[in-house]
């Protein structure tokens, strides 16, 4: 072999090193656990988090599975808040068929419930970080961990009694209301779409806690699937960074020390939980074929 040939089997051999290091860096979102809502303004997708909340996660499967929510619309929309979807009148708690579910505030920390510790002080819990990817935040004192509401969180709605949820959902759409950690049962998150969700049509917080009086006027949900009931060439696939990788650990590093000549004050060695987004990506292509 020539010289040059020993170079070029180096160079490919640290290269396809390099790709399979990256490559387990990323998980692929399970397509059981990834729910899409479609709107006239584009697909949200979400993955949702059975090991946390079990029973939600089911109900959501269910009702994507009985088209429950085709055709039904986002009919409270709170600006900077959240958007909540479902039937919109009446009461949900009269579906027979859809009864309230014991609510899943938090979880007691187990193996199972992976944490990455973000190392930052926060203002509601002992300690935040990520479990699978999700907003967290833990207390080791009485061994509970429970997911957070940064944007893009996706839970069930309900009353004053802790459990009455049943089929109306919500995300937020905008500032982080951290005060709804351990009140209401957080199941998932968005990975693609919250533009859309941007897009849609506000209520008035000051009538009806901002569900949109005029009924024409809020937006239809076209359709609600789980990819894994989707042709396998229909399915969208997603792969979601790691917490636990080196490449995790060095956005966050670099995140807590930002070093620019754009700073004239330099920001504080800390970062706020909701403000370090997990990077998310399509399957590459080339990975699509092995599906």
């Amino acid at each position: 072999m020539r010289p040059w040939h020993w170079l070029l089997a180096l160079v490919a051999l640290y290269g396809m090193s390099a790709v399979a290091r990256a490559d387990g860096d990323w998980r692929d979102v399970d397509p059981n656990n990834l729910m899409l809502i479609d709107v006239k303004y584009g697909r949200v997708a979400i993955e949702l988090y059975p090991e946390f909340a079990p029973k939600h996660v089911e109900r959501m499967r269910a009702l994507a599975r009985a088209h429950f929510y085709d055709g039904l619309s986002f009919y409270r929309v709170i600006e900077g808040f959240v958007a909540q979807g479902g039937i919109g009148e009446g009461d949900d708690k009269k579906l027979k068929q859809w009864p309230p579910l014991k609510h899943e505030f938090d979880h007691d920390i187990t193996p199972n419930l992976e944490f990455t510790p973000l190392n930052s002080p926060d203002l509601y819990a002992p300690e935040v970080g990520f479990s699978k990817g999700f907003p967290a935040a833990r207390d080791d004192e009485i061994g509970k961990l429970w997911l957070v509401h940064c944007p893009g969180a996706v839970a069930m709605a309900r009353d004053n009694d802790p459990d009455t949820g049943g089929t109306e959902f919500y995300i937020v759409i905008g500032q982080a209301p951290r005060r709804l950690d351990r009140n209401l049962s957080v199941f998932g998150r968005v990975l693609e779409g919250m533009q859309y969700l941007q897009k849609l049509n506000r209520g008035d917080p000051a009538v009806e806690s901002g569900v949109i009086q005029d009924a024409s006027r809020r937006d239809e949900i076209l359709k609600v699937q789980i990819a894994s009931d989707m042709p396998r060439r229909e399915r969208p696939r997603y792969q979601v960074m790691r917490t636990d990788g080196p490449d995790f650990t060095t956005k966050k590093e670099e995140r807590r020390n930002a070093v620019s000549e754009f700073w004239l004050h330099q920001p504080p060695k800390l970062v706020e939980i909701c403000s370090m987004p997990i990077p998310t990506r399509r399957t590459p292509e080339e990975n699509n074929a092995k599906h």
